[in-house]
């Protein structure tokens, strides 16, 4: 999110320190033009609290040490505006518009004819809120359109479907410190369902109830967020997977997005376009992407290759040799490195490409395309080629195989937070994935 205006004021708690921020880069100055010594900014949960002449209070993140002799430049990517100098927590994160009036069908409004064929609008509640009992996120998730009310001189008063809202309210209020991480999460959960990444929300707010009248609530702060692209994509609400068509599906998929760890990986989408053009090119780090996403779901899904039993006797043999290094004289230096050895032993459950194939012939009919195991061999010997360093041309049919593995992917991950095959091969019908 873009703020238009650029906001100054003084650092509060300092009356000699001043700020002007545009364009998501902050200055600080110093009134002092000889200081002695330079003064360290203070900060709450890693925010410097500025105070405008309109009394706005302007939380601007930073996150680390800030001292300032004359003058201070800081490029942060969030910072929230707020009537309040004292906003240490969060009972309710709403995002409005942008990608989301593209994942959500409103049927907030809708017509009535009577019987003499004279139209009425009417208002109804079309929201749909889930449960969440997500790790750091349990509360409640809620999507729906807003009315917006219009009237005038000439047509009288009009109702229309407004921007889509999703909301979520936490059981416990959460810092401010934890805005970053959370907003992440909505932010992969819905660059997922529209297979994009150049996504952004038109506003996002603080919001807490509003006293003595429970059901109540109010803006807090608005919260700026830089984006890193230009544009949007351009791309449908019929190309995308709406949280319609996700129902109650979006707790698990939340699930996936918050428990994803470097280690452990659980939504693995590293692949997904930039923008929309290039959703049309396959490279060699998207190869690579795609590859770990599938054994990260081959691990999930527990796909696993019936081995030799000579197979097993061998990695077993390797792990005893790994583990008397490891307590031996002649250990290496950093003991994390046994733990990824023993790690990879403890997952060799079949070739990747062996893997795949078994996965792909049980899903190909809801993908509906097919390739063949030497498509999948080819692909897979590109990708260990050029990880460990060597050249590889990349040709038309290395990427044809590239685009239907990204539908696999989409696929492990759809059945896996509990979509029916319905629905699945619908959204392929739509290109999901295009």
């Amino acid at each position: 999110m873009q703020n238009p205006i650029r906001l100054y004021g003084i650092v509060d708690g300092h009356e000699n320190i001043s700020f002007v921020i545009e364009d998501f880069q902050c200055i600080f100055f110093n009134s002092d033009p000889q200081p002695k010594s330079p003064i360290v900014l203070p900060q709450q949960q890693g925010f410097v609290l500025g105070r405008t002449p309109e009394r706005k209070y302007v939380y601007i993140y930073a996150n680390q040490k800030l001292k300032i002799w004359n003058k201070l430049t800081l490029n942060t990517w969030t910072y929230f505006i707020s009537s309040f100098p004292d906003i240490n927590r969060y009972k309710i994160l709403c995002f409005e518009g942008g990608i989301l009036n593209k994942l959500f069908f409103p049927s907030s409004v809708i017509l009535e004819y009577t019987e003499k064929a004279a139209m009425k609008v009417k208002y109804q509640d079309d929201s749909l809120t889930y449960t969440l009992s997500v790790k750091n996120m349990s509360g409640n998730i809620s999507i729906h359109s807003a009315p917006h009310e219009r009237w005038s001189a000439e047509k009288g008063r009009s109702i229309s479907t407004g921007g889509i809202n999703l909301e979520i309210t936490f059981d416990e209020e959460k810092e401010i410190q934890t805005f970053p991480e959370m907003f992440g999460y909505i932010l992969n959960m819905c660059q997922f369902m529209a297979f994009r990444r150049n996504i952004s929300f038109e506003k996002i707010t603080f919001k807490d109830y509003v006293d003595n009248f429970p059901k109540m609530t109010d803006s807090v702060a608005e919260c700026y967020v830089h984006y890193e692209h230009t544009n949007d994509t351009n791309k449908g609400i019929h190309n995308c997977l709406t949280f319609n068509m996700l129902g109650e599906s979006v707790t698990s998929l939340l699930s996936s997005v918050v428990d994803n760890k470097p280690k452990r990986p659980s939504f693995n989408i590293g692949f997904i376009p930039d923008d929309d053009k290039t959703a049309a090119y396959i490279t060699s780090i998207k190869i690579r992407e795609i590859c770990s996403a599938l054994e990260s779901e081959m691990e999930l899904s527990k796909i696993q290759i019936q081995q030799e039993k000579a197979f097993d006797s061998l990695v077993g043999k390797l792990k005893d040799i790994v583990k008397e290094d490891r307590d031996g004289a002649h250990s290496l230096t950093d003991p994390k490195s046994y733990d990824y050895i023993l790690g990879t032993l403890r997952h060799l459950s079949g070739a990747l490409a062996d893997r795949i194939e078994k996965c792909f012939s049980e899903y190909q009919p809801l993908i509906g395309e097919y390739i063949s195991r030497e498509d999948i061999d080819k692909l897979v010997q590109y990708r260990n080629t050029i990880t460990h360093g060597n050249f590889m041309p990349l040709d038309n049919k290395l990427a044809e195989t590239a685009f239907i593995l990204i539908k696999l992917v989409y696929c492990c991950i759809l059945k896996r937070i509990g979509l029916t095959d319905k629905v699945i091969r619908e959204l392929f019908k739509r290109q999901l994935t295009s």
